[in-house]
């Protein structure tokens, strides 16, 4: 008994659906090289700004859970179980996944920019990972914004800072 090999097995995929993805994929590739060759501008990323103002603080994760945010002189300014701040967990998750991402140990203070145009940011610069606050709504945001105001005592401008120190 013999098997009849003479009857074509079935195409598990298809030959032109696989020559379709290659051509895809090459379409895309010389694309996103005319792009970079080219200098074409990156689009979706924000323009810059002048900085209005920013603070350094420090995100501690408490036994009972919560995240309290801490200003420049040690002052707990901020607990995420006090009121509607469980957002200040999701940042500070963000960032502390960042860092075992890159085995970063050390819990080093985050910068928190307020911008010209309203853009609040959050920067983590041990893991080059940062957060467009404005990104998760407006109440997520103005917690923030309250943020910058308790952390530094108020809005500094960076300009008047600047000339301070070279004052001094």
């Amino acid at each position: 008994m013999r098997e009849d090999t003479s009857i074509q097995e079935k195409e598990l995929i298809p030959i032109r659906l696989v020559q379709a993805v290659g051509a895809l994929l090459l379409v895309t590739l010389l694309m996103v090289g005319y792009a970079r060759l080219s200098d074409m501008p990156l689009i979706g990323t924000p323009k810059q700004a002048p900085v209005v103002s920013q603070t350094t603080l420090e995100f501690v994760k408490k036994e009972n859970g919560s995240v309290s945010i801490y200003n420049n002189d040690g002052v707990e300014i901020i607990n995420s179980r006090a009121g509607p701040y469980g957002f200040i967990v999701v940042v500070y998750n963000g960032f502390m996944s960042e860092r075992k991402k890159k085995k970063i140990e050390t819990n080093n203070p985050l910068k928190l920019i307020h911008y010209e145009d309203g853009r609040l940011t959050i920067i983590d610069e041990v893991s080059s990972w940062d957060m467009h606050l404005n990104s998760f709504g407006a109440m997520n945001a103005s917690v923030f914004k309250k943020l910058i105001k308790k952390g530094t005592g108020g809005n500094i401008n960076v300009e008047k800072k600047k000339r301070n120190d070279a004052l001094h």
